[in-house]
């Protein structure tokens, strides 16, 4: 899976397909080209829907939320090994997993920072599954002592307790080769 020509990646949106070895079909398309890889999200949600933490709590934010420790350990451990070994860190904790912001999904106060493909609505639209229904996700932006933001099934900004079963849309970041 050789990146050369990251920009037109970008560009003509080359989706990545692969499985996870629990037999999941996913697909990801690119987001941001930065310095050191490319960006991707998943195309839609996992098939499994999945709460940020067990009780309706935001204490410690996402980065002590369940969801990051559930995706960068159970997601992760069934990603492909190729796909796997090409993946750098998306983030200062070192994360090669992560859920989008509500700034990447939909730019903040400023009209900055948002992917340039979320622009489009449908690019906001997940799927549970590849073939599933419409679907509600997490986003990692605590919006008060209970609730985390969430994009709603038709794109929208919303939110959600914390304990709520909701999609779960990985980004992840490929080094570029």
């Amino acid at each position: 899976m050789p990146i050369k020509d990251v920009e037109s990646i970008i560009r003509t949106q080359e989706i990545l397909s692969f499985e996870l070895d629990n037999g999941e079909r996913c697909e990801a398309f690119p987001v941001q080209v930065e310095e050191d890889g490319v960006i991707y999200i998943f195309a839609d949600c996992l098939q499994k829907e999945m709460h940020m933490n067990p009780e309706d709590t935001t204490k410690g934010g996402y980065k002590e939320s369940f969801m990051r420790k559930y995706l960068n350990t159970e997601v992760l451990g069934h990603f492909p090994e190729k796909l796997r070994k090409n993946m750098v860190p998306i983030n200062a904790w070192g994360d090669l997993l992560t859920i989008p912001s509500k700034a990447e999904i939909f730019g903040d106060e400023d009209g900055k920072g948002q992917w340039p493909a979320m622009g489009l609505r449908r690019n906001r639209i997940a799927f549970q599954g590849l073939n599933g229904d419409w679907e509600w996700y997490w986003l990692r932006d605590v919006v008060s002592a209970a609730y985390f933001a969430t994009v709603f099934s038709d794109g929208r900004a919303s939110y959600n307790g914390a304990s709520g079963g909701l999609g779960i849309r990985p980004a992840f970041k490929i080094r570029n080769l």
